[in-house]
Parts: C-alpha cells; sequence; structure tokens
C-alpha cells in the first residue's frame, strides 16, 4: 500500500446514486463526475455510476469526455464548459455533446461534422444569474440557425441556479402561477425548439440542491455531483437533508514515518512561526501542499497578531485522526511532508495509518485512489 493515498469507495457512490434513482419518476440521472469526479477518480467513478443506473454523464471539458471515450465508457456525455474551435472535432469524432452559446459554435460543429462525417449533438446553456456564458436572448436564433444543418443536432436547453434560488425564472414569467415558474419556462423552450428544429429535446436545471427541494424541477434530467459524493450542499437547508446517503466514499490516508520528541521552545515547520510551549512528541506525514494540503500553516488560526489568522480565518486548526482521535497538524505545511502533534496519545508508532480530513477537490490526481466495494 502506498504511504499517502485516497480510499474510494465505489460501493458508497453507486448506493448514492441508487439513492437519487429512487426519487426520480421519469426524469433521467446525469451523474457528474467533473473535476476528476470531486477527486474520486473519473474513469472507475464514471464506469460505476453508469453500472449502477445513471443514463448520462457530465464533465466540465471536452478533454475528460475524450478521455471517458478512450477506455470505453460510451454513456451519453455532456461537456458543460463550451469547445474552442480545435475541440469541436474530437467532440464530434467522439460523439461527446457539447455545451454552445454562440453562432460561432455552431459554425465550428458543423465544419467538424462536415470533415468527419458524423453527426454533431450539442445543448444550449442559458443563464441564471450566475454571469456564465450563455445564449441569452439569441436562444431562437440558434436554434433557427441549428435548423439549417442537417450534421448538428441540438438535443437540450439547460440552465443552472445558484443553490435553490429560481429567482431568475420568476422574472422572466411572472404572470404565472407561482410554484410553476420553472416548468412554464421549460415548456415554452421545449414548444420553441420543436416549432425551430422540427424535433424534441429535452431541458433541465437541477443540480443537487434543487433535487431535494423542488421535485418539480426535475423535469427531462437531473444533474447530480455532490450527493453522488455522500455529501449535501451547503446551502440546503436542515429538513431537507433526507436523502439516504453513504457518506464514507473518499478518504485520504497517509503513514506515520518518523516520531521525535523535542523540547519546549523548539521551532515546528519552516518560517519559524509555530514554536512549541511543552516538550512534544511530532510525527512526520510524507503529504504536503504538492498532495493538495492547504499552504496555510492552519495551526495558527488561533494566533491574533499575524496575517495567517487573516488568511486561516477563523476556522479551528485542521486535525488528523489516529485511531479515531484528533490530532492537530503544527507548523506550516511543506511541499511534501507536515507534522501532527501527537504529544497526549497513547501507543503512536511508526507505520500507523492515519486518516486526513480534506477536501477531496482539493487532492492531487497523482496521489493513488485505492478503490473498495
Amino acid at each position: 500500500m502506498p504511504a499517502t493515498y485516497v480510499r474510494v469507495n465505489l460501493g458508497a457512490i453507486a448506493s448514492n446514486v441508487r439513492a437519487v434513482l429512487s426519487r426520480l419518476d421519469n426524469s433521467q440521472l446525469m451523474a457528474v463526475v467533473k473535476g476528476n469526479a470531486y477527486g474520486h477518480g473519473m474513469v472507475p467513478v464514471a464506469e460505476r455510476c453508469v453500472a449502477a443506473g445513471a443514463q448520462w454523464l457530465g464533465v466540465s471539458y471536452v478533454d475528460e469526455a475524450v478521455k471517458l471515450r478512450a477506455v470505453g465508457v460510451r454513456a451519453p456525455t455532456l461537456a458543460f464548459v463550451p469547445p474552442t474551435e480545435e475541440q469541436c472535432r474530437a467532440a464530434v469524432e467522439q460523439d461527446v455533446t457539447v455545451t454552445i452559446t454562440t453562432e460561432d459554435h455552431l459554425a465550428w460543429l458543423r465544419e467538424a461534422a462536415a470533415q468527419t462525417g458524423q453527426i454533431a449533438t450539442a445543448q444550449i446553456f442559458v443563464d441564471a444569474d450566475l454571469g456564465r456564458p450563455s445564449a441569452g436572448d439569441d436562444l431562437v436564433r440558434l436554434l433557427q440557425i441549428a435548423a439549417g444543418f442537417p450534421q448538428l443536432k441540438i438535443i437540450g436547453v439547460y440552465t443552472h441556479f445558484d443553490g435553490t434560488d429560481t429567482s431568475s425564472v420568476r422574472s422572466l414569467l411572472d404572470v404565472v402561477k407561482p410554484g410553476s415558474e420553472l416548468q412554464a419556462f421549460a415548456a415554452v423552450v421545449k414548444k420553441l425548439a420543436r416549432h425551430c428544429l422540427g424535433a424534441p429535446i429535452i431541458f433541465h436545471a437541477a443540480a443537487s440542491s434543487l433535487f431535494l427541494t423542488a421535485p418539480d424541477s426535475h423535469l427531462d434530467l437531473v444533474r447530480i455531483g455532490t450527493l453522488l459524493y455522500g455529501q449535501y450542499p451547503p446551502d440546503l437547508p436542515t429538513d431537507q437533508r433526507n436523502l439516504d446517503l453513504a457518506p464514507d466514499t473518499f478518504e485520504l490516508r497517509s503513514t506515520i514515518v518518523a516520531i521525535d520528541e523535542v523540547p519546549a521552545g523548539t521551532t515546528v515547520g519552516s518560517g519559524r512561526e509555530f514554536v512549541c510551549r511543552r516538550p512534544t512528541q511530532v510525527a512526520t506525514l510524507p503529504l504536503g501542499y504538492a498532495q493538495g494540503l492547504s499552504l496555510v500553516p492552519a495551526c495558527l488560526a488561533r494566533r491574533r497578531d499575524t496575517w495567517w489568522r487573516r488568511l486561516a480565518g477563523r476556522q479551528r486548526p485542521p486535525v488528523v485522526l489516529i485511531d479515531g482521535q484528533e490530532a492537530p497538524i503544527i507548523g506550516r505545511i511543506g511541499m511534501d511532508q507536515c507534522a501532527v502533534d501527537v504529544t497526549d496519545m497513547a501507543d503512536v508508532e511508526v507505520g500507523q495509518t492515519v486518516v486526513v480530513p480534506t477536501h477531496c477537490t482539493l487532492i492531487s490526481p497523482e496521489v493513488p485512489r485505492v478503490y473498495i466495494e
């Protein structure tokens, strides 16, 4: 086993896929595996999500989707970030659905389809006050132009909301009865698309928060990321956190490689900010900011007289877990190692496994992932 690795529980992720599916009636599930599947490892997670019943996959970039195709993952895949001109050919060749917002995107896809002799598929994104690239008022025009390109298929239109706030749709449809704004907006868009294209499209808007708080928002498809990885969105009301989630999908582990006893007054870590106030047992882990641990010497978050407090905020110092007990990280986190105060812990020894609570998306893809069921 590597000295530092991430343990990924694919069985827990599959369980969460099934939990989401249990809340859906006629809507499809898009498993969002962008950001290396939120740090879990894109390819194994994508394969497991599809096997568990997800009909679509969502990624940020065309390049991510191409990597999935290279290992045989053929599920319909949407790239959220609009492509560059150079990426359009790869998207068409690999049957990746791209997001478009401009006439240039249409032209690039048409050219790629003509060069390859294949059908290009795309969905149009309409922004909901997040400031993202959007078709906006050009939606109808894009649909009309696309209708003239036989090798280009617009198969969907979608939007995205900040948490559970759908106020931007209400402002567009203020004459619609409260509670049905999003459904009415979707119906209008789908009617326009059918008129322009002569074929039906899908419309989707709900990510994890809206999926839980507004069942009427499920529409044709829901895009779920956070929930699949055992976490609730931070803005979600407590009474809505009622999905039967398996939480332990990701666990960063390391190994104690040295334990040293140092006298009071010893400084730990570069910068010499941390000073031991007592004789201290210092355990060293082969894990640092090169692997994704924070640069901030968060052990100094308690200090009131340095800029580190302003940088670290008011959060408590980070800890690791050794046999379920918390031990604080001390001193600056180095590129390839960090120090842990184990003075108050009994029976700690070199070679012992340590669990490091962390944000999963921060951990470098270079850290090995070990998959369990």
